[in-house]
């Protein structure tokens, strides 16, 4: 029973219909390929939105299987607009830019998620002192969605000399998922709040031939298929015969005890 459920939830689509909805970042590009090389095997399955096929989670594998010319990818089609489905957002955290050199008027936390969610405002800096949270809002000149975008990497390219999308994650600046932020600010790091973008938003944007940066969105997606491994070879094969290798390592691996579910939440290491 356990095989036909994994087995339901899983669809061969062509690579080329799959439409990307973040731009991504080259040093995970970069790690994610020889990973998938080394190991000539699709870990995860991509995540898709099944209306549109807009990739949700999955974007640097999607960019590797297209650098590989396959045809195909295994997805795990999502409706988008299920309210299990949850949407967060990543902040950004650092200890290179002093808080106190920014200039952005002061304001209450939830007043300032506000503005940011309104495109009034492009960023909101935090930083904890004597235990309290200051927070300080960037107002935005367009107050648009390509203006937003643009006024954030040219802020952190100012203060930072740092390239969201070049440079990725590194010491000196980290992405991290909204709901840790109180973890950074503890640290005494600067934490830099962003639009959280609704699932409408994205969905627009991307049927509008729009990008997101990297790390815009965060999916809690219940029932995510984790670690399918399946073989890059089968990849070019024909739809058909790459659904019959799905199925039958799905019924093997299930039968043998290589498959289970989490009821808990859990930490994957890459």
């Amino acid at each position: 029973m356990l095989a036909e459920e994994i087995i339901e939830k899983l669809e061969v689509v062509e690579l080329e219909k799959l439409k990307i909805h973040e731009q991504v970042l080259e040093p995970n590009l970069f790690a994610l390929r020889e990973t998938m090389l080394n190991i000539g095997k699709l870990i995860d399955p991509l995540i898709i939105d099944k209306e549109h096929k807009i990739v949700l989670d999955g974007n640097h594998r999607r960019k590797v299987l297209e650098e590989l010319k396959v045809s195909y990818a295994v997805c795990q089609p999502i409706d988008y607009y299920d309210p299990k489905i949850k949407i967060g957002g990543w902040y950004i955290a650092t200890k290179k830019i002093d808080f106190e050199k920014i200039r952005g008027e002061k304001i209450e936390y939830e007043e300032g998620l506000k503005k940011l969610g309104e495109y009034e405002a492009f960023l909101m800096a935090m930083i904890k002192e004597n235990n309290s949270i200051k927070c300080k809002i960037l107002e935005s000149k367009q107050q648009n969605f390509d203006g937003v975008i643009k006024e954030q990497k040219e802020f952190f390219e100012k203060f930072a000399g740092f390239d969201l999308i070049n440079n990725g994650n590194g010491e000196e600046l980290i992405f991290i998922e909204d709901i840790r932020k109180d973890i950074f600010l503890e640290r005494g790091d600067v934490v830099f709040a962003r639009k959280i973008f609704s699932k409408k938003e994205i969905v627009d944007h991307i049927l509008e031939g729009k990008i997101f940066p990297p790390k815009s969105t965060r999916h809690e997606i219940p029932g995510r298929i984790v670690r399918l491994n399946f073989r890059l070879g089968y990849l070019n094969e024909s739809k058909e015969s790459i659904e019959m290798h799905l199925k039958e390592m799905i019924k093997k691996r299930v039968k043998y005890g290589s498959a289970r579910y989490y009821s808990e939440p859990v930490i994957v290491l890459y």
